[in-house]
C-alpha cells in the first residue's frame, strides 16, 4: 500500500509494512465492531434510531477487514495471498518474509 502525502514542497509516498498491514485489518476487523457494540450498549436505553444502525455498520467494518486482508496479505515474492500464514516463510514459493519491511526502501 501506498499513500501520498504533501510535504515539504512536494509528494512523498508512505510505505506501510506487512505486519502495519496486519495490524489495521485486525483493527477494523475486531476492535471496531468492539467499539461500536460499547456504543451500542450505552445507546440502548436512549431509544435513538442510530442504535439499529451500528449492527450493521460493525458488519461493514468486518467485511471490509476481511477485503483488506485478502488484498494486503501477499507474499513481497511471488504475489501468492499468505491467508493465516504468520510464519517466516511463503508457503507457496518457499522465501523468507520480512514482516517489518516497507515495499521500496532497501
Amino acid at each position: 500500500m501506498t499513500i501520498t502525502r504533501e510535504g515539504d514542497g512536494g509528494k512523498e509516498a508512505v510505505r506501510v509494512s506487512l505486519r502495519q498491514k496486519k495490524c489495521t485489518v485486525f483493527t477494523l476487523m475486531l476492535g471496531v465492531p468492539a467499539l461500536l457494540y460499547l456504543i451500542a450498549m450505552a445507546l440502548e436505553r436512549t431509544g435513538l434510531d442510530v442504535y439499529e444502525a451500528i449492527p450493521a455498520m460493525a458488519f461493514f467494518a468486518v467485511i471490509a477487514g476481511v477485503l483488506l486482508h485478502v488484498l494486503w496479505m501477499r507474499c513481497p515474492h511471488c504475489g501468492s495471498w499468505l491467508e493465516r500464514n504468520d510464519g517466516e516463510y511463503c508457503q507457496n514459493c518457499g522465501k523468507r518474509i520480512d514482516w517489518d519491511a516497507k515495499p521500496g526502501k532497501e
